[in-house]
């Protein structure tokens, strides 16, 4: 018997990626769900699912979308500042639900329903994407190196040439400026949002890029999970104009000139795809990790050695492959495969590197490493 999906903002870039997979996985239905009628039925036509108009606002629409449903995939953000009704409409009609949430507040705060879930039997899963599911897993493979992580470092560069939407941009816009906690050298730290900026090699194809502090669910969820002494997370885009841009409109904020930045996202979307045929398609996320050695044949002393561990996603084409892809997986693992657990909780450690891999290495995305002397490795043949 086909099990039904519901992928709100299915029309979106994320949510059509989501809709289209799952569409084309035995044994699922899906349903496109979203306020354009036109885009959506457009959509789903194009991944081969239904189409149901489902505003999120109204809480009769809200239900009606998500009636028949055996999961709901929440990918309409941006999730800065949303509450939990998605979730809550889903516990009350018992469904499953997912989200792609990269809010920490958001992500963090599912925790919330956690009772409600368990007591239903219900998987209530928040930050099924990059940020904290991806980036968990590479931290997770390269754990076993360490006798204890020390310290945690993430950074995240899209290409330019690929695509971005009105939401993503708002949520970027949002963080401009806003202080945000950041546990430094085992305590807890204020740094403004797009602040601290820092040049990181990536891996080949990529090459050193200027990152910029932002704030993810990690900084709140891997001091405890790794027990690291500091973790940070930054993020730029490829092109140094656009990165000078959003620094500008950070010191505007800070000024209390542009006191809500993210409600110039229309705009900012619009200038910044007169850029978009500069820079290329070429991004990654990466993840440093510091501590000691576990050598368990080293000569003594040596197996206290601080080293460091690199590993990376590359992306030579398709952007959106890698941030839609947890929720794909773990949809499939939920409803077609071994199940999830009960609850609700951050997702964080239900895929491993290697399942992911598997799902974005035909989509021309690679994994690349750090060698002792710490180099990158080389693309792919």
């Amino acid at each position: 018997m086909e099990k039904t999906v519901v992928v709100l903002g299915g029309s979106g870039i994320f949510g059509s990626r989501i809709a289209g997979a799952l569409a084309q996985t035995p044994g699922l239905r899906v349903r496109v769900a979203g306020r354009n009628a036109e885009r959506g039925r457009e959509t789903a036509r194009r991944v081969g699912a239904e189409f149901v108009r489902c505003d999120l606002a109204d809480p009769g629409s809200l239900r009606l979308g998500l009636e028949g449903a055996d999961l709901v995939v929440h990918a309409a953000g941006p999730f800065q500042g949303q509450r939990y009704d998605v979730a809550e409409a889903c516990l009350e009609l018992g469904v499953h639900y997912l989200d792609i949430a990269d809010a920490r507040d958001f992500v963090c705060g599912i925790t919330a329903l956690d009772a409600q879930a368990r007591e239903k039997g219900l998987v209530v899963g928040s930050g099924a994407s990059s940020v904290p599911t991806i980036t968990n897993a590479l931290v997770q493979e390269l754990a076993p190196e360490f006798q204890r992580i020390d310290s945690i470092q993430i950074a995240l560069t899209p290409g330019n040439q690929n695509p971005r939407g009105v939401s993503t941009i708002a949520a970027v816009l949002s963080s401009l400026g806003r202080h945000h906690r950041v546990w430094n050298d085992g305590r807890w730290m204020e740094r403004p949002g797009w602040g601290d900026p820092v040049g990181l090699e990536f891996p080949p194809k990529v090459g050193m890029r200027t990152v910029y502090a932002c704030e993810v669910p990690d900084l709140e969820l891997f001091p405890e999970a790794w027990e690291a002494r500091s973790v940070r997370f930054h993020a730029g885009l490829e092109l140094g104009v656009m990165n000078g841009a959003l620094t500008v409109l950070r010191v505007l904020r800070e000024l209390g000139l542009v006191p809500a930045p993210q409600r110039l996202a229309p705009l900012a979307l619009r200038l910044s795809l007169l850029l978009y045929g500069r820079g290329s398609k070429n991004g990654a996320l990466a993840v440093w990790v510091r501590g000691p050695a576990k050598c368990a044949d080293a000569e003594p002393g040596r197996g206290r050695e601080e080293i460091e561990g690199k590993i990376a996603l590359v992306t030579d084409d398709d952007g959106p492959a890698t941030p839609s892809s947890p929720a794909i997986l773990l949809a499939r693992k939920l409803l077609v495969g071994e199940g999830l657990p009960a609850g609700a909780y951050p997702c964080m450690g239900h895929l491993r590197l290697a399942e992911i891999l598997a799902h974005l290495e035909p989509l021309g995305i690679w994994c690349a490493r750090g060698d002792e002397l710490g180099r990158w490795s080389p693309p792919p043949d």
